[in-house]
């Protein structure tokens, strides 16, 4: 596949496997109702949570192979046989600490004991088929990999339709992951270039500097993807606590909001190999810029268009008369989640043009949300006001930051320093 047909390609791709992710969760509005429903998307909330650990092993992974041979097994290069171990350590270690937690997780989820056992074992699953992902990603083999995600979200389709006829409901979701996650593993496992050996080489030289670009790789990536898992999950929990009863309508309201998050971050990952390729030069940097914000302006106009007229009706029609409730949150969801995406674009333009600076203020909004959940949650609703004055503080600091970036310095003619902040 030529390069400029990937790049017109897999972001279709994207679009589409969320296309089928969203019917997962119309499917599963079908059979679940009533508080099941808000417990299913509590428990999917937090998996989205704790994903970031195998997002950071795919990362470590891929940026390890791209740097090697990419004939040779993992298992063959430096750092390999640490990358084959890294994946069955942190799924041991990770269940471990679930397990520790399992009576507060249980408490303040309010649900059985059954379903959080699945959920601990998806997390190991997706940790394991994340480290076969990144290989697949280092070795730039995208087809492949886009298969191995097709693989787990319609391998779990089809598992959930059969255990829900079967009669089982809030296991049926957790348990059709569980399947779709496993067979994605075991695509992986059989495609990419594992090697069997876990105990590496005696003398394998490691070169110079790359801990450190590992290093701050997987910091980068983790602070990052916390932030983005953190964001569009940690409502949801929220909500589950406080208002069980209402848990269900405010899951469907998230699923209509977060469809302008997932377009939009299809948008950025077309924008990604440009960014990376043009980030360093200022001028072409703010055209990307530019073309982004025109983007994210008709965006804006979609968002209006599709919460007000279209979305609301649509309900009944996909979910079922019962989650009507859920049209009170939709246009306030809607926003936020176009805010969120403006934030979201900042956060890799920094991330690929090696500024730093961008992590302080990723951790101080998500420590003003927090904050902000905790004083006020009278209703749902609190819970999105909160998010839009949060990420509207931080979209305008980061427009300000990149006018800051791109345009002033060279208004007083000192283009030629470097900005390092």
């Amino acid at each position: 596949m030529t390069n400029r047909l990937r790049t017109l390609m897999f972001p279709l791709f994207n679009v589409l496997l969320n296309g089928f992710n969203f019917f997962f969760h119309i499917a599963a509005s079908w059979y679940l109702t009533g508080q099941a429903y808000g417990q299913a998307n509590a428990l999917l909330a937090l998996f989205a949570l704790l994903s970031v650990l195998g997002l950071s092993i795919q990362l470590l992974t891929a940026k390890l192979v791209s740097k090697g041979d990419k004939k040779l097994p993992l298992s063959s290069l430096p750092l390999g046989s640490l990358l084959l171990k890294a994946p069955l350590l942190l799924t041991a270690l990770a269940i471990v600490i679930l397990l520790a937690f399992h009576p507060l997780l249980r408490s303040l989820l309010g649900v059985d004991s059954g379903p959080l056992f699945m959920l601990y074992g998806l997390v190991g699953l997706h940790i394991l088929v994340s480290s076969c992902r990144g290989d697949l990603q280092g070795r730039e083999r995208m087809l492949a990999l886009n298969i191995n995600y097709y693989i787990e979200v319609l391998g779990k389709l089809s598992l959930f339709f059969i255990l829900a006829a079967s009669g089982l409901k809030l296991e049926a979701l957790l348990l059709a992951s569980c399947g779709g996650m496993l067979l994605s593993l075991l695509h992986g496992w059989a495609v990419s270039v594992r090697g069997l050996s876990l105990l590496g080489h005696a003398r394998e030289r490691i070169p110079s500097g790359l801990w450190k670009s590992l290093g701050q790789d997987f910091t980068d990536s983790l602070i990052t993807n916390l932030f983005i898992l953190f964001c569009i999950s940690i409502d949801m929990l929220y909500v589950q606590h406080y208002f069980p009863e209402q848990a269900s309508g405010y899951a469907i309201a998230l699923k209509y909001s977060q469809l302008v998050y997932y377009v939009s971050y299809s948008l950025i990952a077309a924008f990604i190999p440009k960014l990376g390729a043009q980030g360093h030069d200022r001028q072409a940097l703010g055209k990307l810029v530019a073309v982004y914000a025109g983007l994210m302006a008709v965006a804006a106009i979609c968002v209006y268009v599709g919460t007000t007229f279209v979305f609301p009706p649509s309900i009944p029609a996909l979910f079922g008369s019962s989650y009507q409730s859920a049209e009170a949150y939709i246009p306030l969801g809607g926003w936020v989640y176009w805010l969120f995406s403006i934030v979201l674009f900042f956060v890799h333009v920094h991330v690929l043009v090696g500024r730093r600076k961008f992590m302080f203020g990723l951790l101080a909004g998500a420590a003003t949300l927090l904050a902000a959940f905790h004083i006020a949650h009278q209703n749902p609703s609190d819970f999105l006001l909160s998010e839009l004055i949060v990420y509207g503080a931080m979209s305008f600091y980061f427009v300000v930051d990149a006018y800051v970036y791109l345009f002033k310095i060279k208004l007083r003619g000192d283009s030629t320093r470097e900005y390092n902040a």
